[in-house]
C-alpha cells in the first residue's frame, strides 16, 4: 500500500473532516450570513434616499468580500482548532490517513470548501432580501463574478477621473489572469492563517492578525520612504496616464508573484509541521 498518498484512504480523511465540518463552523457561518440581513433590517426602519443608495449592488459586493475575507481568516481554527493541541490532538494525529492526504483535506476545506459555502449562501440572502423592495437595489449576484464591472463602479463611485486608455487597458486584461489572482488571494489568505493555526497553540487567529499588522506597517513605512524619494521623478514625466498604466501593471503582478511565493512556502510550513507536530 502506498503511505504517501491512496485514494481509499484519502476518501476517508475527506469523509471524517466533512463530517466535522458543519458542527465547527456552522455557527460562524450563521453569525456572518447574519450581518447584511440585520443591516437589511436596520436600513428598512430608517428609510432615506441616502440609505438606498448607499445598498447598491456593488456595495453590497463590498460587504460580501470583506465577510468573505473574515471566513477566511477564522475558518482554520475553526474546523482544525484541536489538531496541534499537545492531548486533543492525539485524536487527529492517530487517524488512519498519512501527512499528505491530511494535508489536501486541510487544503480541501479551507481553501476550496469553506468559501464556496460562504459565497453560495450569502448571494442567496442578498437576493432573497432585494426581492422584498427594501433598501437592496439590483442583485448582488448579476455582478459578483464581473470584475471589470465592480473596477468600474468603484471608479464611478469614488468620483476617480479616468481616461479612455484606462479602460481599455483594464479591458485587455486577460479575464483568466483575473481568476486566477483572485483565486491566488483566496489561498495566499487561507494559508497564512492555516499556517497561523499549526504553529500556534492558543489565540491563533489573533496572533497572527497581529503579525500582519506589524509587517504592514513596517511596509508601509518603506513604501512611503520610497515614494517621497522617487517624488521627484514623477514630476518629469510627461504621459503621466502612461505612467499609471505602467504601475498598475507592475503592482498587478507583483501581487500574483507574491502571492505565489506566500502561499507556497505557508502551505510548506504546514505540511512539515503536520508531519512532524508533537504530542
Amino acid at each position: 500500500m502506498n503511505n504517501t498518498f491512496n485514494i481509499n484512504r484519502f476518501g476517508k480523511i475527506l469523509k471524517h473532516d466533512g463530517l466535522n465540518f458543519f458542527p465547527n463552523i456552522i455557527l460562524a457561518l450563521a453569525i456572518i450570513w447574519a450581518i447584511p440581513v440585520i443591516v437589511f433590517l436596520f436600513t428598512s426602519l430608517m428609510p432615506s434616499d441616502e440609505t438606498t443608495q448607499l445598498y447598491d449592488p456593488f456595495s453590497r459586493i463590498d460587504i460580501i468580500s470583506t465577510l468573505s475575507t473574515i471566513v477566511l481568516i477564522i475558518a482554520p481554527a475553526r474546523l482544525y482548532k484541536t489538531c496541534n493541541d499537545p492531548r486533543k490532538g492525539i485524536v487527529y494525529a492517530m487517524l488512519p490517513a498519512s501527512t499528505l492526504e491530511k494535508f489536501l483535506s486541510m487544503v480541501f476545506y479551507c481553501v476550496i470548501v469553506t468559501p464556496i459555502i460562504y459565497i453560495v449562501g450569502a448571494l442567496a440572502i442578498d437576493t432573497i432580501l432585494a426581492l422584498l423592495n427594501g433598501p437592496y437595489e439590483g442583485f448582488a449576484v448579476s455582478y459578483y463574478f464581473d470584475t471589470f464591472a465592480k473596477i468600474n463602479a468603484v471608479f464611478e463611485r469614488d468620483n476617480i477621473t479616468i481616461d479612455e486608455s484606462w479602460i481599455l487597458y483594464y479591458k485587455s486584461l486577460s479575464p483568466t489572469f483575473m481568476i486566477v489572482l483572485s483565486a491566488l488571494g483566496t489561498l495566499t489568505i487561507s494559508s497564512i492563517f492555516m499556517f497561523g493555526n499549526m504553529i500556534f497553540k492558543r489565540h491563533k487567529t489573533g496572533k497572527m492578525i497581529g503579525i500582519l499588522i506589524i509587517m504592514f506597517i513596517i511596509f508601509m513605512i518603506v513604501l512611503i520612504n520610497y515614494a517621497v524619494h522617487t517624488e521627484v521623478l514623477t514630476h518629469n514625466i510627461e504621459d503621466k496616464a502612461e505612467f499609471v498604466k505602467y504601475t498598475i501593471f507592475l503592482i498587478m503582478n507583483a501581487i500574483f508573484y507574491a502571492e505565489i511565493i506566500v502561499s507556497a512556502l505557508m502551505l510548506f510550513g504546514v505540511y512539515r509541521k503536520i508531519k512532524t507536530q508533537k504530542y
